[in-house]
């Protein structure tokens, strides 16, 4: 009775564990390379933020990340995202901003 406890449980256990290596629908590689800043002093504003480079475009991140992504020391992260298109922002109005839908570091 024990054995087939023992194997039941790691059945389950084999079943329900993610592998975090593995591409989930719709996500694509990415890497988070650090921060952009562009001072736009003729228009009294300034526009930038987390950029994130996806096959060989780069990207501005709309959205706030949690800490972890944002540590200047750890960049490049990479990463597993999927994403949208964001609107321009008001001050330069870049069209390269996306907003993260998820996102996890690979290994």
């Amino acid at each position: 009775m024990r054995q087939s406890q023992l194997i039941l449980f790691s059945l389950i256990c084999l079943l329900s564990c993610k592998n975090d290596s593995k591409i989930e629908p719709n996500e694509v590689e990415a890497i988070l390379t650090g921060y952009v800043i562009a001072d736009y002093w003729s228009k009294g504003c300034s526009a930038g933020g987390l950029q994130i480079k996806i096959g060989n475009d780069y990207h501005t991140i709309s959205n706030h990340l949690s800490a972890d992504y944002e540590e200047p020391n750890a960049w490049p992260i990479p990463v597993w995202v999927r994403y949208e298109s964001a609107p321009p922002d008001s001050c330069a109005q870049d069209t390269n901003r996306i907003n993260l839908l998820s996102i996890r570091k690979r290994p």
